[in-house]
């Protein structure tokens, strides 16, 4: 396991052997209807970290350029992430968490991470952004623009993807930014049919919610749905389709390897 450079000082439990394989679409909305109330109570509690963030952000926007009007709540929310990430990872593999508890420990014993992940993300799309539109007005001036394009594109899927693992690994893993980022890049590739599939469920989830502005009654249903379901509900998504990858290619290799170190003492 030289290959993910792994310290394993937050471990997971990882899958009983003997416990018998359940069908994931049928576990994941077993588990989604066992802990709605929950969910909806964490995604209350993160909306509240996301409303704060918003309120400062209006308070500022006549002090400050209107470029960091989209930067600083995103820097300003980072840090709640690792709440709603912890939590939710926990029900992703059907273990207590204490909400409260869970969450904010999560915060205080992350945020520096989750803070300097979010100022990563920033720069590398800033720049992503800007080439990618550079590159779409310059396609007519020959195929090397398209290549360009298609390349920028391909790095923003690949970030996009990675940043899937990224907040599980740094809530489970006690590793640094550059292993963490190193790992999730790998998983961005190994794990690509499971990264489409959660794309496409939250691009699909996003566009309802965009089309749901037409008429004021679906546009309040909206509203309503970001505040109590939203963000419990996609980062539950996203962990429960990626933890299994994760249990697999990192957590149940490291406790093997401890399980025959055990049996070689004995």
């Amino acid at each position: 396991m030289g290959l993910f450079h792994i310290d394993y000082n937050k471990p997971g439990p990882g899958v009983r052997k003997d416990e018998p394989k359940k069908n994931a679409f049928i576990r994941f909305f077993a588990i989604l209807f066992r802990k709605f109330t929950q969910l909806v109570e964490l995604n209350l509690l993160f909306s509240v970290f996301a409303i704060i963030a918003l309120a400062i952000t209006y308070l500022l926007r006549n002090l400050i350029p209107d470029f960091l009007l989209v930067i600083i709540p995103i820097l300003l929310i980072s840090p709640s992430l690792a709440g709603l990430t912890f939590v939710t990872r926990n029900y992703a593999r059907e273990e207590h968490a204490f909400l409260m508890g869970d969450f904010f420990d999560a915060i205080k014993q992350n945020w520096k991470m989750f803070l300097a992940n979010g100022v990563v993300c920033i720069l590398l799309y800033l720049v992503l952004s800007v080439s990618i539109r550079f590159y779409y007005h310059k396609l007519t001036d020959g195929t090397l623009y398209a290549v360009a394009l298609c390349l920028c594109i391909a790095i923003a899927l690949l970030l996009l993807f990675a940043q899937y693992y990224v907040p599980l690994m740094a809530v489970t893993f006690d590793l640094n930014l550059l292993q963490i980022y190193k790992n999730a890049l790998i998983f961005a590739i190994i794990g690509l049919w499971r990264n489409i599939l959660i794309t496409i469920l939250l691009a699909v989830l996003t566009l309802i919610l965009y089309l749901s502005q037409i008429m004021a009654l679906s546009l309040m249903i909206g509203i309503v749905f970001v505040l109590t379901l939203l963000f419990s509900f996609g980062m539950f998504l996203i962990n429960f389709t990626i933890y299994p990858l994760v249990d697999k290619t990192m957590i149940q290799p490291y406790q093997n390897s401890l399980q025959g170190e055990s049996d070689k003492k004995e």
